[in-house]
């Protein structure tokens, strides 16, 4: 864990920046998906999200996975609702260094660097 400064606009960039945010979430689900079939299942799921409130969230196949599409979409609603809890000041908050709000600020500071 490390300790950065967020904002709801560092989020809310990373999400509309289809290349790295559909890169990050690719690499996410192949991460979930243990046996490797190309869906998630609730299991997979929860081992991510340790909430079944989160798991049922995601709208699933008729067999109970959830698809990348289905995925990513959830994942930018997850994203998009906590820019808008972050609000327009920032804050510091404990990051996952692999999480996707680490991503965020990790893309955030390249792109202050390279200007």
């Amino acid at each position: 864990m490390s300790v950065e400064l967020l904002d709801s606009a560092t989020v809310v960039s990373f999400v509309e920046d289809e290349e790295a945010f559909g890169a990050a979430i690719r690499e996410r689900f192949r991460h979930l998906d243990v046996d490797g079939d190309g869906a998630l299942s609730y299991t997979e799921m929860l081992k991510e999200f340790g909430s079944d409130e989160v798991c049922c969230a995601y709208e699933t196949e008729s067999n109970g996975k959830v698809d990348l599409e289905k995925f990513m979409r959830g994942m930018k609603k997850m994203m998009m609702a906590i820019a808008e809890g972050l609000g327009f000041l920032p804050i510091h908050m404990a990051l996952q260094k692999d999480g996707l709000l680490m991503k965020a600020v990790q893309r955030e500071a390249a792109a202050m660097v390279d200007a």
